[in-house]
């Protein structure tokens, strides 16, 4: 078990977290009074989250969480009413006593916390009933991404694959410049709906590497959001936040080749499904494995968010910009990224260091 804290002191020289309180007996009525009392609680605080704009992730997780906590105490005859801090304090030291991982542990006690801040909110508990529980310490691990070679791979690949089709359809191999005048009345059929999925894929592709989009933030763009004045996008990121994240020419091009082939319906959204619906999150999941795989590459949308990001840091950018881009709050997230590969780390050390110069010589 990951040793930490709840409180002050290490559990090696602290007093054993308190025991968790005894069941409690209840009446049928009071039961029933009870689970109406539970349900509506934890439904308003579900709804609470979904007015502050939560990511469907986030909400699916506190809802799993919370199931929990609301199925223990039950089972110890108690309501989320006595959420105080010996209440809180035993059911942290239970997930502590888990096979969970820190991580998980550490959520799951982030989810006990806000709701217990809602019900103290709503004059139901105390405040300070989850104060001062610590979770376990989370490793440190390296983001998951590909190489810069990796990127350029995939991204070839998928537009090799819009433009094997569209010059199948009797474009020229340079198509991007007849394209936009001749889509609409050139290509029918199901080779019309196959080169528009495949135009919209690219677009996300490169929508997600070249601006290090998450996949929610990318399924959310609008039309208006993609500023042709300034070369921005606007982008509404977690906990409704909104930035400004700069794009490539090339990555205007192919949201116009995009754009020229989108269907045509009232969603104003700017990536869309065959059907007109908004791209969400398990569209891209699927969208971006499947263009992995062509290239030969194991790949998940994350992954190129922190390739955008990793491969502008290897670049010499600015961690303080990389934040901004990224949308992080917090310096220390984005300083994750200030790893480097072994390769480029040489690289970089064998044309930076005084003495490599004459080495040459």
């Amino acid at each position: 078990m990951t040793s930490f804290e709840y409180g002050a002191g290490c559990p090696e020289n602290s007093p054993p977290a308190p025991p968790a309180p005894p069941a409690r007996t209840r009446t049928k009525r009071n039961r029933s009074r009870h689970e109406e009392s539970v349900q509506a609680q934890a439904s308003a605080f579900l709804a609470h989250l979904e007015q502050r704009r939560v990511s469907s992730h986030t909400l699916h997780a506190y809802k799993a969480d919370l199931k929990q906590l609301l199925a223990w105490l039950d089972s110890r005859g108690l309501t989320a009413a006595d959420l105080d801090r010996r209440t809180c304090r035993g059911y942290a030291s239970e997930l502590a006593l888990g096979a969970a991982a820190p991580a998980t542990i550490a959520r799951k006690v982030t989810s006990m916390k806000a709701f217990v801040a809602f019900l103290a909110a709503a004059g139901v508990v105390d405040a300070e009933a989850a104060s001062g529980i610590k979770t376990p310490p989370r490793a440190k691990a390296l983001p998951d991404t590909i190489s810069q070679e990796e990127a350029r791979l995939l991204l070839a690949v998928a537009e090799r694959d819009a433009r094997r089709l569209l010059v199948e359809a009797g474009f020229p191999d340079d198509f991007r410049a007849s394209f936009r005048a001749e889509f609409r009345e050139q290509i029918q059929g199901e080779n019309r709906a196959e080169i528009r999925l495949r135009v919209r894929n690219l677009a996300l592709l490169e929508l997600l590497y070249d601006c290090g989009l998450r996949s929610a933030e990318a399924c959310g763009l609008r039309l208006e959001d993609v500023r042709r004045d300034d070369g921005m996008l606007i982008v509404h990121g977690k906990g409704s936040k909104t930035r400004m994240v700069p794009y490539l020419p090339a990555t205007l091009e192919v949201i116009d080749l995009w754009l020229t082939a989108r269907p045509e319906c009232s969603d104003d959204h700017l990536l869309l499904t065959a059907n007109c619906n908004p791209l969400d999150t398990s569209d891209v999941r699927r969208i971006v494995g499947a263009a992995g795989k062509r290239a030969g590459l194991s790949v998940h949308p994350h992954q190129l968010r922190h390739a955008c990001a990793t491969h502008l840091m290897e670049e010499g950018v600015d961690t303080r910009v990389v934040q901004e881009f990224l949308g992080h709050a917090s310096i220390q997230t984005t300083q994750i990224y200030v790893h480097v590969s072994g390769a480029h780390m040489r690289d970089v050390y064998l044309r930076s260091h005084p003495r490599a110069e004459r080495e040459r010589a």
